[in-house]
C-alpha cells in the first residue's frame, strides 16, 4: 500500500457514487495516500464542454464528495476534474498524464455494460485497480491474497500485508489453488501434496516481509480457481481480495492473467489487482495507442 500514493476515483454519477465515495476516503484514512483525485468524465467531444456545464458539473462533484472526507490526514490532497471526450480514452490517458498509482472504480451489479466498462480499464490501465462492487463495506477485517508462488503473487501478498497493518489488524488468507490431473491411487496421496505444498509457502513468504501480520496459508483443490477463489471467499467472510496481474513483459504490464479477469468480470466483494509499480511508465505510449485500445477482448493466456 505504501506505494499509492496518488489515487484517482472515477465516478460515473456522483450523486449515486456514495458508496465508492466513502471507500476512498477510507483508504485516504490509512496515512499512506499523498492525493485523491476524483474525476468525472462528461459525454461530450474532447474539449467541447461548455464551460457553464463544466463548472456545475464541478460543483455538484465538490457537493457529493466533501462530506465524505472528515478524518482525512491533514497532508491528504484532494483535487477535482471534470473531463470531456470518450469515457475509456479520457479515464486512461488522465491516469497515465497524471501518474496515478491507484484507480478506484465503482462496480454495479446488474446489467452487464458497467462491469465490460470495468474490466477494459482494470485490463488497459497503466496501474494497479481497486473495483468496488455497489454496497460494498468501507472496511478491511480479512484478506484474500490467491497466490501461485510467483513473483507477482508475492507483490501481491506484500500490498495486502501492508493494508493489514494500516488498517490496525486485518487478517491476511493465503489461497494456492492446486490441481491433480492424475487419479489419485493411494490413500497418502493428499498428505504428501499438502506437505510440499506447505514446503514451498515457506519459501514463498520467507522473503516476504509480513510486517507483522498474520498470514494463515490456506490450500484448496479445484479445476477452476475462480471458482475456488469464490467459495474460500464465502466460507471465511473476506471483505477484500488483493490479487496479481502477469506482468512478465513490458507488454503484458497492462494485461491480465485468465483468473484475474475472470474474478474482475464476478467478484461480489472489492478485489485489487496489482499490477508491477515498475511497468507503470512504461506502458503509457501503448495506452495513447488508438490501435491497441480497439483490438477487442484480448487474453494473455
Amino acid at each position: 500500500m505504501h506505494r499509492y500514493r496518488h489515487v484517482m476515483v472515477g465516478l460515473a454519477r456522483p450523486e449515486s457514487d456514495a458508496g465508492l465515495i466513502g471507500y476512498a476516503a477510507m483508504v485516504a484514512r490509512l496515512g499512506a495516500v499523498n492525493e485523491v483525485r476524483f474525476v468525472h468524465v462528461l459525454p461530450a467531444p474532447a474539449g467541447s464542454a461548455p464551460a457553464a456545464d463544466r463548472n456545475q458539473t464541478l460543483a455538484a462533484l465538490q457537493a457529493s464528495v466533501q462530506p465524505h472526507l472528515a478524518g482525512l490526514p491533514a497532508a491528504t490532497r484532494v483535487t477535482y476534474d471534470v473531463l470531456a471526450g470518450p469515457l475509456v480514452d479520457r479515464l486512461l490517458t488522465h491516469t497515465a498524464e497524471q501518474q496515478v498509482d491507484l484507480l478506484l472504480l465503482g462496480d454495479r451489479h446488474g446489467p452487464g455494460e458497467r462491469r465490460t466498462l470495468a474490466r477494459r480499464l482494470a485490463m488497459k490501465a497503466p496501474c494497479s485497480v481497486w473495483l468496488v462492487p455497489e454496497g460494498a463495506a468501507p472496511q478491511f477485517r480479512r484478506l484474500l491474497v490467491p497466490i501461485d508462488f510467483s513473483e507477482p503473487a508475492a507483490d501481491a501478498l506484500r500490498v495486502a500485508v501492508s493494508l493489514a497493518r494500516l488498517s490496525g489488524g486485518a487478517e491476511c488468507l493465503a489461497l494456492h489453488v492446486y490441481f491433480n490431473e492424475a487419479a489419485i491411487t493411494y490413500d497418502e496421496y493428499d498428505q504428501v501434496l499438502r506437505g510440499q505444498e506447505q514446503q514451498m509457502y515457506e519459501q514463498f513468504t520467507a522473503a516476504i516481509d509480513c510486517q507483522g501480520v498474520r498470514v494463515q496459508p490456506v490450500f484448496e483443490e479445484g479445476s477452476r480457481a475462480a471458482h475456488v477463489i469464490h467459495r474460500v471467499a464465502r466460507q471465511h467472510g473476506v471483505d477484500g481480495i488483493v490479487m496479481a496481474t502477469r506482468g512478465r513483459s513490458r507488454s503484458a504490464a497492462i494485461l491480465l492473467g485468465s483468473v484475474t479477469e475472470e474474478m474482475i468480470f464476478s467478484s461480489h466483494v472489492p478485489l485489487l489487482a496489482v499490477k508491477h509499480f515498475g511497468a507503470r511508465l512504461s506502458v503509457l505510449q501503448a495506452l495513447l495507442d488508438r490501435r491497441f485500445w480497439h483490438k477487442g477482448e484480448l487474453h494473455t493466456d
